[in-house]
This record gives structure tokens, C-alpha cells and sequence, in this order.
């Protein structure tokens, strides 16, 4: 089964002196809107945490951007 949400990028924290690597913060959409109504009965609350050190990356996922993420499985 795959499974699909909808977050939003709500935090980048920079870590070492020379910011080799940044942690982003995502959480679940609610109440914005009608479709993030129905990912948000599906999942009212969440919230991913990754360590990036691709600076390209970091500049893909802006503060205050949404995003799908879909989990499948991975066997």
C-alpha cells in the first residue's frame, strides 16, 4: 500500500560553523485549503525531520513550500 501526505517545510536549522549540513523540518498541512482538508483527516498531525548536506537540496525545499510525500515500500 503507498501512502501520500502533505507537508509543508517549516524550519531549516544550520549546523557546523561552515553550515556543511542543515536540518529541515516539515509538518502536516491542515485547514488551508480543501484538499489539505482531506489530507488532514487522514493525517491531523505529523511532522519529518531530515539532515541534509546538498545545498542544492536545501535550496528545492524552501521555508514555507509544500510538498506531497508519498511512502511505499521499499521490499
Amino acid at each position: 500500500m503507498n501512502v501520500r501526505g502533505k507537508f509543508r517545510v517549516t524550519k531549516h536549522v544550520k549546523h557546523a560553523q561552515d553550515n556543511s549540513y542543515v536540518e529541515i523540518e516539515l509538518d502536516a498541512l491542515y485547514s488551508q485549503t480543501a484538499e489539505d482538508n482531506t489530507y488532514a483527516k487522514a493525517t491531523p498531525t505529523g511532522h519529518i525531520t531530515m539532515t541534509v548536506t546538498v545545498p542544492a537540496v536545501v535550496e528545492a525545499l524552501p521555508i514555507g513550500k509544500s510538498f506531497y510525500v508519498d511512502f511505499s515500500p521499499a521490499d
